[in-house]
């Protein structure tokens, strides 16, 4: 039976844009259930992404918050991916209040020729190449050390980049299925889900398991996510409290506090401004175009335009709040 810690009215929608943890066989393992719609669609429909990139960004939207809230932390946890393939570079951040962002830089004619070549019955161009590297940071301000794990990518996609990671970086053992579903046609809502779970480190999980069981456990756990389909993880129908219980409902399904996900970046005009005060003003006023400079967000695509002539005034204030 499920056991429910929480408002359940903060779950039982199935729209809402959330992350929800949970506990299963009695504590021995934790998770966390993603699902984004609207915040997914929202930075998507930004970018304007050809729809193999933007399948890929969402997918490093919900591998940021499936980890993200297995921590502990103020402040913003970055997942970044460096890749040398067609795509670059994926950046996607959440903050410890929810709010999401994401961009991916790529290169159009590498992208043409990877999907023009041949590829074996079944195997996905490879967007990041056979190279590269991704990293998660935790950054929690200027007084405190900030915490960063690089690890090689490995494998087709972000799902087997971050089981490469745990294996390699991590000493809890984890399991992540994530399922993306683009537009309709004649639509332009974007849907994303993904489900983690983790076994507790050691010592921390039901003390009567003993080693042999709680490995039975373990891989019966591994086997029901398996069986989760995209449809299930996608629908618009199955609230998350509703496929958690379903899927884990004879192993005891214990939810936390959910955490609401929106779509919202951290640009402004401000920061703009400290950026340009932060160069000096004739390398500045040298981007400048018909007597303006202007600076547009990689994540959101917010442009802040400032006059030239107050390129002087704008170093001037920044330089007496220093």
């Amino acid at each position: 039976m499920s056991h429910v810690t929480a408002d359940p009215a903060a779950f039982n929608d199935p729209a809402l844009d959330v992350c929800l943890p949970f506990l299963i066989n009695e504590g021995a393992f934790r998770g966390r259930f993603v699902r984004l719609n609207n915040a997914a669609t929202e930075i998507l429909k930004r970018h304007n992404d050809p729809e193999p990139v933007a399948r890929l960004l969402a997918e490093s939207m919900v591998a940021a918050i499936a980890l993200a809230g297995g921590l502990k932390y103020d402040g913003v946890f970055t997942f970044q991916v460096q890749g040398q393939g067609p795509v670059r570079t994926l950046v996607t951040d959440v903050t410890s209040g929810g709010h999401l962002r994401g961009c991916v830089k790529f290169d159009d004619d590498e992208l043409r020729r990877e999907f023009e070549r041949p590829h074996a019955p079944g195997a996905r161009p490879l967007l990041l190449g056979s190279g590269g590297h991704m990293a998660f940071t935790v950054d929690q301000g200027p007084d405190t050390e900030r915490y960063q794990g690089i690890v090689d990518l490995a494998g087709e996609s972000i799902s087997d980049a971050v089981h490469h990671y745990f294996r390699q970086s991590e000493q809890l053992e984890s399991a992540l299925k994530i399922a993306i579903a683009p537009p309709l046609e004649g639509q332009d809502s974007w849907r994303a889900a993904g489900l983690i779970i983790q076994r507790m480190p050691e010592g921390g999980g039901v003390k009567h398991f003993d080693v042999e069981d709680m490995e039975d456990a373990w891989r019966a756990a591994v086997i029901l996510l398996g069986s989760l389909t995209d449809a299930e993880l996608l629908s618009p129908d199955l609230s998350p409290l509703r496929l958690l219980s379903q899927l884990y409902g004879t192993v005891g399904v214990r939810v936390t506090t959910p955490k609401p996900i929106s779509a919202k970046c951290r640009c402004s005009k401000e920061r703009s401004e400290r950026i340009i005060a932060s160069f000096p003003v004739e390398e500045v006023k040298s981007f400048a175009e018909d007597g303006e400079v202007r600076m547009t967000c990689e994540f959101c695509h917010e442009s802040y335009i400032f006059p030239e002539s107050q390129l002087d005034a704008i170093a001037a204030k920044h330089r007496h709040n220093q």
